[in-house]
């Protein structure tokens, strides 16, 4: 019935703070426009005429999933991201990393809010994982996860 994940859209206070957040994270911009029409909220469903949009991904291959970044200008983005990590709906964006501890450590120099610190889980049928939940400019959760084979 479904095709490929495409992409998954963060909604964002200031584009061009996220953007440099999400650079520093090892995304590229690799698309980025300005859509000035009532249209622009009409296809999603929301009461606005004009909205930022940048399209980030890791690596060059097109057909790769990809974050859509969209800053609401008129009317502006408003409201709080989830408190927690247990409510319904998504929770969080999850990245894999081939070494965990050294990003961990620019996480922390670039002085992101963890929800807990680096934590190592051992599991009955796999290799170790570990994993850690951060937060973005604005709030939305993220994770950087290693060890994950999925076969």
């Amino acid at each position: 019935m479904l095709g490929r994940l495409s992409h998954t859209v963060i909604c964002v206070r200031d584009l061009d703070v996220s953007v440099a957040f999400y650079e520093k994270l090892g995304l590229h911009k690799f698309f980025e426009f300005t859509h000035d029409d009532p249209i622009a909220g009409a296809v999603v469903g929301v009461e606005t005429r004009k909205v930022r949009m940048a399209f980030m991904r890791l690596g060059d291959e097109p057909h790769e999933p990809f974050l859509d970044i969209v800053q609401f200008v008129d009317p502006p983005t408003y409201g709080e991201p989830y408190p927690t990590l247990n409510n319904v709906g998504i929770c969080r964006v999850a990245f894999v990393v081939d070494d965990i501890d050294p990003v961990y450590e620019r996480l922390k120099a670039m002085d992101v809010e963890f929800v807990t610190p680096l934590q190592w889980l051992t599991t009955p049928t796999r290799d170790p994982l570990a994993m850690v939940c951060f937060k973005d400019p604005d709030g939305s959760f993220l994770e950087i996860i290693s060890g994950l084979k999925v076969e």
